[in-house]
């Protein structure tokens, strides 16, 4: 930082002199590190209990998306519906929705006060929802989240609401041109109650195993959530986002298995909407190789799930030439040059099919496009 005058100029830090505090942060974090600290998989079994709260005005298949990744981390479900008296769906019909759904779920009305704060709407859900439960975690795709977490000592899984772009407010508004993203049973109701709507046939139903993978896999900042949208528009299909965004930057050892299971489980949710191939920003393999560069380990369940073979088809590996885009005490040049050739050398160990995107955006949209269209062919 330089000072003339009255105004500031600010420098770019040296590469140098970020590769230096990456060192040090890197060695102040193994200092406290033991393997002990990593956490069993939470593959929702034993007595784990969850919760998820919305209005379900209607349900759509975002809420169906959240609720198939919160069963993959609680045993026990619960689903606190709110209502309001002016609801224009009762809620007998969304419970009888959500229960049809999904049987194994108990679903709870909490009804919303006349006049209300948001601190009221707190107050009200923490008294509900412990009449019924005191969840283990709290899932959610909206902002009341850390508060909800907070007030229950639970732990906050955020499903990412990108991945199944709707809304029940833009269902409200143009019923007939989101009927995709409604289940069959809403589909029926709208139908009997709003003229506009038309009858429509969704797709059928898909079977996972017959959906190509392919996987975004590098460095940070190297364009894998850009790229794995794009993908997914440009084929017709679905991505799988990087669950650890909902984390909040939350890597410390107890996360690594919370993320990584629900990376796996956001993946098998989303491969049952998938048209022909999935496109997935990240996947367990690069989550024990990212464990691995801030911990030099990994848990062990994780070490043998990511062993050669696999579901995956293609991974996409993005190289570290690309600039970094975002706050500087983030970028750590040779680490992000390092974590490349680390992805590099584990995937040609295990024999997996790889192409590296190098260069601008472009270039690595139409690289990835003609190994895709590559993938696919093999398959038809």
């Amino acid at each position: 930082m330089a000072w003339y005058g009255s105004s500031f100029t600010y420098y770019e830090p040296d590469p140098g002199e970020l590769d230096a505090a990456a060192v040090e942060a890197r060695a102040r974090r193994l200092e406290s590190f033991s393997p002990d600290q990593f956490t069993p998989r939470p593959d929702g079994g034993g007595d784990s209990t969850g919760i998820v709260l919305g209005r379900f005005l209607p349900v759509h298949d975002g809420h169906r998306y959240l609720v198939e990744v919160a069963r993959a981390f609680a045993r026990r479900l619960w689903i606190f519906v709110r209502i309001n008296r002016n609801d224009r769906i009762p809620w007998e019909v969304r419970r009888d929705w959500l229960t049809g759904l999904f049987p194994d779920v108990t679903v709870v009305p909490v009804a919303d006060p006349a006049r209300f704060t948001r601190e009221d709407l707190f107050a009200l859900w923490d008294e509900r929802v412990r009449e019924h439960v005191l969840p283990d975690y709290v899932v959610m795709g909206n902002d009341y989240g850390p508060e909800l977490a907070r007030r229950f000592g639970a732990r906050l899984l955020v499903v990412d609401r990108t991945a199944v772009p709707v809304s029940g407010s833009r269902i409200r508004s143009w019923p007939a041109r989101n009927a995709a993203y409604l289940p069959p049973p809403v589909r029926t109701w709208y139908l009997a109650n709003e003229p506009a709507m038309e009858p429509f046939e969704g797709p059928g139903p898909v079977d996972p195993a017959t959906v190509g993978r392919v996987c975004l896999i590098g460095p940070e900042s190297t364009g894998k959530t850009h790229l794995a949208l794009r993908l997914a528009i440009h084929y017709g299909t679905v991505h799988v986002p990087e669950f650890a965004r909902g984390m909040r930057h939350d890597w410390d050892p107890p996360s690594i298995s919370l993320i990584a299971h629900g990376q796996r489980a956001s993946e098998t949710a989303m491969a049952r909407r998938a048209n022909r191939v999935l496109f997935c920003d990240t996947d367990l393999l690069a989550v024990r190789l990212w464990s691995e560069r801030l911990f030099g380990a990994a848990p062990d369940w994780l070490q043998a799930a990511t062993g050669p073979g696999g579901d995956i088809d293609l991974y996409l590996l993005t190289s570290s030439d690309q600039l970094f885009v975002g706050p500087p005490e983030y970028n750590r040049p040779a680490e992000r040059h390092a974590f490349f050739h680390r992805c590099r050398a584990e995937l040609t160990r295990q024999g997996h099919r790889y192409v590296i995107l190098a260069g601008a955006v472009e270039g690595r949209l139409r690289t990835a496009v003609q190994a895709v269209d590559a993938l696919l062919a093999e398959e038809a």
